[in-house]
């Protein structure tokens, strides 16, 4: 039985969230986990006077009244502009192919990145031309229909996990290792690749201000719900740090 600060979370809150958690390495510590941090955020709104009938709502009253985070200014918008240039490539495209091994509620995430490093091996050992048969039989995205094309990607066309690689890597390679995003696990093949032009501050400076934003709230959070965690009696579970899907 888990409880925090007495107050126990019994087994049929733990078998209600647990669905939700079924793409992590250990799906009943994950619900454990957040139905504590939750607990713990509903503790605290009490204490303040924030809560109510909606629990939603009270743990962002509380995150809003408790966590303060500072805004980016220029000169740190700038620095961001100018250690990171590939990202701001006005034009920028690669040819992209690839193959989905698809994440669901039902699918062991372990054995589907075992499954999927399998085939990777026998695709770099296969004959040059393999990889669109290899997508027709395997992949799980729709586009394995065109033997795993998804055509010249473009800067924010995909998620971010995915982008990030495909565009660090160099044109016409298979790509020696998984991909993993909020999809699944990804076999990448590169095309030819169009480098594009640079864009300039003004022009990405309120984007960058967004994510540097986005990034300074996510650690203060963070941070917060490690001390809120500090400061309780949490029986029955180990809580190393406070990571959560209440911040995604």
């Amino acid at each position: 039985m888990i409880s925090v600060n007495g107050v126990a979370i019994d087994e049929a809150r733990l078998q209600a969230e647990l669905p939700r958690h079924q793409d992590e390495a250990d799906p009943l510590q994950s619900a454990g986990r957040e139905l504590v941090l939750r607990e713990l955020l509903l503790q605290r709104a009490r204490a303040l006077g924030l809560a109510g009938h909606d629990e939603e709502a009270a743990v962002r009253a509380v995150l809003a009244a408790e966590v303060r985070t500072p805004e980016a200014d220029e000169a740190a918008c700038r620095r961001y502009y100018e250690q990171h240039p590939a990202q701001f490539l006005s034009g920028a495209l690669v040819e992209v192919c690839h193959i989905l091994f698809q994440l669901t509620p039902r699918v062991n995430p372990q054995q589907l990145r075992a499954r999927a490093g399998e085939i990777l091996q026998q695709l770099h050992g296969a004959a040059p031309g393999a990889f669109a048969d290899f997508a027709r039989q395997y992949s799980n995205c729709p586009s394995a229909q065109q033997g795993g094309r998804l055509g010249d990607v473009s800067r924010g066309a995909t998620v971010p996990e995915f982008e990030q690689v495909v565009f660090a890597m160099p044109a016409h390679t298979l790509l020696d290792r998984l991909v993993q995003t909020r999809h699944g696990f990804h076999i990448v093949r590169s095309g030819r690749k169009v480098e594009g032009a640079p864009m300039a501050f003004e022009d990405v400076h309120a984007r960058i201000a967004g994510w540097l934003a986005q990034a300074s709230e996510r650690r203060a959070t963070h941070q917060y719900l490690r001390w809120l965690v500090g400061q309780a009696r949490i029986e029955g579970l180990d809580m190393p740090g406070a990571d959560s899907p209440l911040l995604q």
